[in-house]
């Protein structure tokens, strides 16, 4: 499986706030919708710190 898990970075904190993810779509300036495996979605206001693939890890900065 290809699916990573996405993290929201706020200061220096870490929250996993969606597994499973198949896609990332830019939705406008710094949002980002995230969709998952079984149709699942969400929309986030953020910007991209980090991308692991080999890691099946996305960490994302929140603005």
């Amino acid at each position: 499986m290809c699916e990573s898990n996405v993290y929201l970075k706020k200061d220096e904190t870490e929250e996993l706030i969606m597994e499973n993810v198949a896609a990332v779509t830019p939705a406008g300036e710094n949002t980002f919708l995230l969709k998952g495996l079984l149709g699942e979605s969400m929309e986030v206001k953020a910007i991209i710190e980090d991308i692991n693939l080999m890691g099946h890890r996305i960490t994302l900065r929140a603005v």
